[in-house]
């Protein structure tokens, strides 16, 4: 398991890689929703355009026990210590609470929750939070006083393949 410092150091530089435009093809942001896979890992993304700030990026890392939950571009700066980030879409809401900062490389607001989960969490927050990706749509999602909709339309096969590497047997 990595200590705290590291797995803070390591989602800090995902969290940078996953926000930022890049001029490698490599690492070219696609529009709308994608997935990065790894055995016991899974980045589940969206960006309203081609190497544009994620909006939404979900990381599920089974092999350190832990989540996270980022934004980028849809909230404000904040004096604040502690943020809440609401999504909901069809009736259920899902809300965690995170901080503020600014990406380096966007020069955007960017929210980040970081959580260490066990088996049991790691259920409830299936149970809770993937419903809401699974209605019509639009996504809201909510940081203080802005609000951003994230279509759902393109999340079923990156999230069948987030599914399987967050939640399966592997």
């Amino acid at each position: 398991m990595m200590n705290k410092k590291a797995l803070s150091a390591f989602l800090a530089g995902a969290l940078s890689v996953a926000v930022s435009a890049s001029a490698a093809p490599a690492q070219d942001i696609p529009a709308g929703w994608s997935v990065d896979t790894k055995p016991k890992r899974a980045i589940l993304t969206f960006a309203p355009e081609a190497n544009g700030p994620r909006h939404l990026i979900v990381a599920c890392l089974r092999d350190s026990d832990e989540i996270g939950i980022y934004s980028t571009g849809v909230g404000a700066p904040s004096g604040k210590p502690v943020v809440m980030l609401s999504m909901t879409n069809a009736g259920r809401r899902y809300s965690v609470r995170g901080e503020m900062g600014m990406d380096n490389k966007t020069n955007q607001p960017a929210f980040r929750y970081e959580t260490n989960i066990d088996s049991r969490a790691l259920s409830i927050f299936r149970a809770e939070f993937l419903p809401m990706l699974n209605g019509k749509g639009p996504l809201k999602l909510t940081i203080g006083e802005k609000s951003q909709d994230v279509p759902l339309a393109g999340v079923a096969e990156p999230l069948k393949k987030f599914n399987a590497a967050c939640f399966g047997k592997s």
